[in-house]
């Protein structure tokens, strides 16, 4: 990893409340937003048998985001440190999913552009 220069900034407890306080609401919301976006596609994704290859784990991301979303809630209600482990948690678990859907989906354009590369030099699109 790199490191920056910028100057470290220090935050008093005070002014990380009132950040929690004014961005959780935000992020939740986004949060359950994409969740349920994510959990409905891969609900239409189950629909057929190759797609729920990818539905599947696209319902339990969403699924994990939104229960993220509300212990990030809760955590800003009962300022309980167990709240705020869950939803970091359950936010780590539905970035896992979706950083292994990278990694594959990274796979897959690699062997593709391989395959073209392979096809145009051999001279199959050459009529």
């Amino acid at each position: 990893m790199e490191e920056t220069n910028s100057p470290e900034v220090k935050y008093d407890d005070n002014q990380i409340r009132t950040l929690m306080e004014n961005k959780l609401p935000e992020m939740t919301r986004y949060m359950k937003f994409i969740g349920t976006f994510t959990l409905i596609v891969g609900i239409v994704y189950c629909v057929t048998i190759i797609g729920a290859i990818f539905g599947i784990p696209m319902y339990f991301m969403g699924r994990r985001l939104r229960e993220s979303a509300d212990f990030y809630l809760k955590y800003r209600r009962s300022n309980s440190g167990q709240d705020l482990y869950n939803a970091i948690e359950k936010q780590t678990r539905a970035f896992f999913i979706q950083y292994v859907f990278t990694i594959i989906g990274l796979v897959f354009m690699g062997l593709y552009l391989i395959i073209m590369i392979i096809l145009l030099v051999s001279g199959v699109f050459w009529n």
